[in-house]
């Protein structure tokens, strides 16, 4: 069981949502995020190149939502990594259900599900990300695809997990560009938490973008339940060339 004393961060003048009481629930996410107007437009599309998927992901973009509704490059160097990895091994994602945390456009499980048709994906964000999720998932399956194998459902971190999602059948769990909000920390760790609770056999890939020094507090929330292994697998040179970007990529395993 996660004590949310554990993942809390200090008070602090600029984190005015934080809490130290155990007696204080921690704020929604919505309330932290809250939602503004799509502003997308039938011309706002952008493609994604990955190699071995076989065509361009396509995705419409929504600056609307805030930072969730584009493309960043972490989400585009995990997309590569299972590509590559699936290239290698499919077994990694075959007949697996997936879940990709913080999907903002949807595509590091977009990415999933066309690499291999016999996963289950999920991918979730709040409620006003949903309809671009979609759409993005409509653009890259056919239409007369009988049974799309990528799903779109609200999952709102640190609230109580969705019964639409077969959590306790989840396989992998993928997260990318999701250390960006200093508020939300806590919640990201009690999602990860309740999604990879002591003793499953889940795996964890997560990647994400140095940018604030204040990312170091989610991470020494985060080292409280999981152990970080750096991805020593990915494509020869690749880490190298996304390393200079500041973006890292590792797996994470729930402490016992």
């Amino acid at each position: 069981m996660v004590n949310i004393t554990d993942i809390t961060p200090p008070r602090s003048r600029s984190a005015s949502a934080s809490t130290t009481s155990s007696d204080v629930a921690l704020p929604s996410f919505e309330s932290l995020a809250p939602p503004r107007p799509p502003t997308t437009k039938a011309e706002e599309e952008t493609r994604v190149v990955v190699e071995g998927l076989g065509s361009d992901v396509r995705l419409k973009v929504d600056a609307g939502p805030g930072c969730g509704g584009i493309a960043w490059p972490a989400g585009e160097v995990l997309s590569r990594y299972i590509a590559y990895r699936h290239g290698i091994d499919p077994s990694h994602l075959r007949n697996k259900k997936i879940l990709e945390l913080g999907s903002g456009t949807g595509l590091v499980g977009i990415v999933a599900g066309m690499l291999e048709p016999s996963s289950e994906v999920w991918v979730t964000d709040q409620s006003m990300l949903l309809d671009l999720m979609e759409v993005n998932a409509e653009l890259n399956f056919p239409a007369s695809q009988t049974k799309r194998n990528v799903h779109t459902a609200e999952l709102n971190w640190g609230e109580e997990l969705p019964d639409s999602i077969p959590i306790k059948d989840l396989d992998m769990i993928l997260a990318a560009d999701c250390v960006y909000f200093e508020p939300a920390f806590p919640l990201l760790v009690k999602t990860l938490c309740d999604l990879a609770p002591i003793g499953k056999d889940i795996e964890i890939l997560f990647c994400w973008k140095k940018r604030r020094k204040a990312d170091k507090r989610f991470f020494a929330m985060l080292k409280k339940h999981f152990n970080q292994f750096t991805v020593e697998d990915d494509k020869p040179g690749a880490k190298e060339v996304y390393g200079r970007e500041g973006v890292s990529l590792s797996r994470l395993v729930r402490k016992k």
